[in-house]
């Protein structure tokens, strides 16, 4: 007879999404991104890039980033134990417009990103939020 035990690991998936945002007094925008994380410590939000504004009603537009910048407490030689959350304050160069008018957000979230040598992997999903502030 021969017995085999199957271990079934827990995995827990989530959407690589901006969760909220809002444009807050004295220009800032407060953002809080998401990436999937299924455990293992060095899969959650590890970069941002090509980091872009648009507000309605003629509020202009703001680019943030062009190329990606290391979060979440990673860098070049370490990324390891981060959370699949990211929440931020980013200044922009425009007027904070009145409650209830809307915005768009167009970012690059990198994830899971392994540290091998001089070369730098990660995983990335370019995603639009389209918000109103509050």
């Amino acid at each position: 007879m021969v017995v085999v035990i199957l271990q079934v690991a827990a995995v827990m998936i989530v959407q690589i999404t901006v969760v909220d945002a809002n444009l807050l007094p004295n220009s800032l925008l407060n953002m809080t991104v998401q990436s999937p994380y299924y455990g293992q410590g060095t899969e959650g939000t590890s970069a941002l890039g090509h980091f872009y504004m648009h507000i309605d009603n003629k509020g202009g537009g703001y680019r943030f980033l062009k190329r990606p910048i290391w979060v979440n407490g990673c860098q070049c030689s370490s990324c390891e134990n981060i959370s699949s959350e990211f929440t931020s304050l980013w200044q922009f160069d425009l007027p904070t417009p009145p409650i209830g008018t809307g915005f768009d957000i167009w970012i690059a979230i990198y994830w899971d990103c392994y540290i091998g040598g001089i070369a730098v992997s990660c995983k990335s999903e370019n995603v639009h939020y389209r918000g109103v502030t509050r």
